[in-house]
């Protein structure tokens, strides 16, 4: 078995033995994944972190250019409007990149909880300690996918 969709912040891969959260949904790209430990949530948050920040750092040098240049309020309002409308394909374009990446073997899921586009899986982590992880806006096939893993479910 070897499945594979889409959530708001990347791919969830599937085999017969494991889980995989991933930023491209590349079967290449599990090889090197590991089980989620302190280190790997941490390396995982700073990605976010960064990426936010950069987003932010670009938001304040568009905004603070459009309003530092001399151009009739018209003019000024159409940056403001370009400049957000960019911010948000920007988001959109990395979004994936803030996505956590690490597996999580089958045997370890205690549950998967599926609510209306959002699932939370339940597991046990690379520390022996219960975790848990959020998939957000899932498409429809990974809802599907899930609601049949969940008869495997111990």
């Amino acid at each position: 078995m070897k499945e594979w969709f889409k959530y708001e912040f990347g791919y969830v891969n599937i085999d017969s033995e494991n889980l995989y959260l991933t930023n491209t949904g590349n079967w290449s790209e599990t090889k090197t994944l590991t089980e989620k430990t302190k280190e790997v949530a941490k390396q995982n948050d700073n990605k976010s972190s960064l990426m936010i920040g950069f987003i932010v750092i670009a938001l304040f040098l568009l905004g603070y250019l459009n309003f530092k240049s001399i151009l009739s309020g018209r003019v000024v309002l159409t940056l403001i409007v370009i400049t957000l409308f960019g911010s948000y394909k920007l988001y959109e374009y990395l979004k994936t990149e803030i996505g956590a990446k690490f597996k999580i073997p089958r045997e370890k899921i205690s549950e998967i909880s599926v609510n209306d586009r959002s699932i939370e899986i339940f597991f046990v982590n690379g520390e022996g300690n219960d975790d848990s992880y959020k998939l957000h806006r899932v498409e429809d096939k990974g809802i599907s996918v899930m609601n049949s893993l969940t008869k495997y479910v111990s």
